[in-house]
């Protein structure tokens, strides 16, 4: 592959709902530029992109894969993603070493959930962008219709270059409404023809519908217009390149990659109305300051170096696999690197090239390319790298909290072992993964974005770690309080001969805002002060345990106002078993209670949605605090159990069509309504009875 400089590279993400085709336009680009000699297809589990042992047996794109195209002396890297929205994380990776995106659109289904939720991803990062509508020959409704769907979804920024000639399985080409000239595929080349007679007369009107929108954000175009003046061909392409680049306006195009129709035009409009790494705005932070700042900056090959880790590959054989999106200056083999949010310097070794999971050797990757480097054990993703001596901090990605959390047990004992080290890696290729052990109930969980994607984490620990796990229900981690007041005493008194065990405490118990509260009110020495520390910690030892389930106690004031100690046999093991006495029976007489975890949820929602979703809420015994606007959606505030929504995501894609989404954050511990906390303290017991 032959060196390109930045103003020649563009990077393209491609977007869309799962089943639009993005995969199929990847073999199609490919194919069309002699890069593969024959097609792949996402049934049959042999396309370039789709290569993981996940992705064949789940017949979906699961991670992003990079492609490099060679087209009229310029380079352009294709970072194809993920449809559905569990692997969103691979989306905002390649959004964020893309300048641009093209939006894949389904021609028999229209503007899909997906489609919608990208198009809003690609505007909130203002990234460049051009619709694809494929599947043209699936095409059914009239062709007017989709565009006014897309149109009244997105608005008319959006505008159609572009329309097709034969319908369905007839599809076989388009007219530019530009060039108003007809462009006709006859199976290996595109052939120009003369548009008909019958169309000539809407074809205008898709001329006049671009000039308007145009005239919208080009002061120039819009003074012709408003005046009624003839904007040229060469003045209107001018301007609206311009407003596409900019993100003003997004064009249309159409085609078919299972036919290989419009995929030349797709390549021409990506190199006429993309950006290149030269037009980029970065974000960065100077110093150790947590903020960033838009500003453009130096591209060029002879600037300092800077570039950002965009993507993590764990592999088996290579190890880990830095994906590289080179911001400015140039990456060279065995070049001294400075990581600088983490301020450590490190020597790379070889760099090279991508082409889906083959690498291709390079002496250097410049300015607004791609590349990776191997067996970087200090790189991650959101790593900053840069020459020491010009020092910058690229912002990173802003990815999702995990909204569903499953226990994962090894169904052999000896993978117990090697589980904690799988799931790390896996989590560092995935930043929507997490993996934690909860202290309360001491299960392994895992988060992810829904259940595909943990279904995918299983694989994998399957597939490429060899370790075999089952899914068990996360369990909530309850705890317990005490709502009375009592007053115990803690008797331990072993004296049967040789050396004996005195301790006697009493010790008030009370309600406290604080998680543990200790009192000492010893008068008179009636415990010695050397053995007070024993009591306290005999009694913070005891909070572990609950009296009504052996969950750990929250919210108490202990006392410590009298007792009794022998000149011989007190010691601090005595006075520390007496506490733990104490608390027990202190607990069991001062009406003890089951707390539960509250949640604050944010269920941002489209709003013909909003009612149902707060009436779901109040069902989930939620307490809905407000509603925040957020552009054609709401935000709903509420505070629910968290025993309400451990699989609150699979029930809101339900109800919203999957449009709705939600973060969780832990906010408190309540008291769990009588009813329903007898129910779950015998089920907490029956459990803890059969674990013995």
């Amino acid at each position: 592959m032959k060196d390109y400089q930045p103003d020649k590279i563009k990077t393209i993400a491609l977007l869309g709902h799962q089943g639009s085709g993005k995969t199929s336009l990847i073999e199609s680009l490919l194919f069309v530029n002699k890069l593969i000699t024959k097609k792949g297809t996402t049934e049959d589990g042999n396309t370039h992109s789709d290569f993981t042992k996940e992705e064949k047996s789940m017949k979906v794109s699961v991670y992003s894969t990079v492609f490099p195209i060679e087209y009229q002396d310029h380079k352009f890297n294709f970072i194809d993603t993920p449809g559905f929205l569990d692997f969103v994380g691979e989306v905002n990776s390649a959004l964020k070493a893309a300048q641009s995106a093209i939006l894949v659109v389904d021609a028999s289904k229209g503007v899909e959930v997906g489609t919608r939720l990208m198009w809003k991803s690609i505007r909130a990062k203002s990234k460049p962008s051009i619709i694809f509508i494929n599947k043209m020959d699936k095409l059914s409704a009239p062709f007017e219709e989709l565009i006014d769907q897309i149109r009244s979804k997105f608005g008319k920024k959006v505008v159609p270059l572009c329309w097709p000639i034969g319908k369905s399985e007839n599809f076989d080409g388009y007219v530019d409404v530009l060039e108003n000239r007809a462009k006709i595929f006859n199976g290996t080349n595109v052939e120009d023809g003369d548009v008909h007679p019958d169309k000539q007369e809407h074809i205008n009107q898709l001329r006049e519908m671009i000039v308007e929108s145009v005239a919208e954000v080009n002061d120039d175009i819009c003074e012709k217009f408003l005046v009624g003046e003839e904007v040229g061909n060469e003045e209107l392409q001018e301007a609206l390149t311009q407003a596409v680049r900019e993100g003003l306006l997004v064009p249309i195009l159409v085609g078919s990659a299972s036919k290989n129709v419009g995929i030349t035009t797709l390549l021409d409009k990506v190199q006429e109305y993309l950006p290149s790494a030269t037009d980029e705005i970065a974000k960065f932070a100077d110093g150790d300051e947590n903020e960033y700042e838009e500003r453009v900056h130096d591209v060029s090959v002879d600037a300092p170096f800077s570039g950002f880790v965009f993507k993590t590959v764990v592999d088996p054989f290579l190890g880990r696999i830095s994906y590289i999106i080179v911001r400015s200056g140039t990456l060279t083999n065995g070049q001294t690197i400075y990581i600088s949010n983490k301020e450590v310097k490190e020597k790379v070794g070889n760099v090279s090239y991508l082409f889906g999971k083959d690498h291709i050797e390079a002496t250097k990757v410049v300015a607004g390319d791609i590349g990776v480097i191997v067996k970087s054990n200090n790189l991650e993703t959101g790593d900053t790298l840069c020459d020491e001596a010009h020092k910058v901090v690229y912002a990173p990605i802003n990815n999702p909290q995990p909204t569903l959390d499953v226990s994962i047990v090894v169904k052999t004992k000896n993978d117990e072992g090697k589980i904690g080290e799988a799931l790390r890696k896996i989590a560092m290729e995935d930043l929507t993964v997490t993996v934690n052990r909860n202290q309360v109930t001491k299960q392994l969980l895992v988060g992810g974005l829904g259940q595909l994607h943990i279904d995918v984490v299983k694989d994998k620990l399957k597939n490429i770690y060899n370790i075999d796990v089952i899914q068990e229900p996360a369990k909530i981690a309850y705890k317990e309080t005490i709502k009375g007041k009592s007053d115990v005493i803690g008797r331990y008194v072993k004296q049967s001969g040789g050396g004996g065990q005195y301790g006697i405490v009493n010790i008030r118990f009370e309600p406290s805002e604080q998680e543990f509260e200790f009192v000492n009110d010893i008068f008179g020495g009636a415990v010695p002060s050397n053995f007070i520390p024993a009591v306290e910690k005999g009694l913070i030892e005891s909070m572990k345990t609950g009296v009504l389930t052996g969950n750990p106690v929250i919210g108490i004031k202990a006392t410590l106002y009298d007792g009794k100690h022998h000149a011989v046999d007190s010691s601090e093991l005595a006075f520390k078993m007496a506490a733990s006495l104490a608390f027990k029976e202190g607990c069991k007489q001062a009406n003890p209670t089951l707390l539960e975890p509250i949640m604050e949820v944010r269920v941002t929602v489209p709003q013909e949605y909003v009612g149902d979703v707060m009436g779901d809420l109040s069902k989930r015994r939620g307490l809905v605090m407000g509603m925040e606007p957020a552009d054609d959606e709401s935000v709903i505030v509420a505070q629910v159990p968290q025993s309400e929504i451990l699989s609150y995501i699979v029930d809101l894609k339900t109800m919203t069509q999957a449009q709705a989404t939600f973060t969780s954050t832990f906010v408190r511990y309540d008291e769990v309504p009588a009813h329903i906390a007898e129910k779950v303290i015998q089920e907490l017991n029956a459990e803890a009875v059969e674990s013995k």
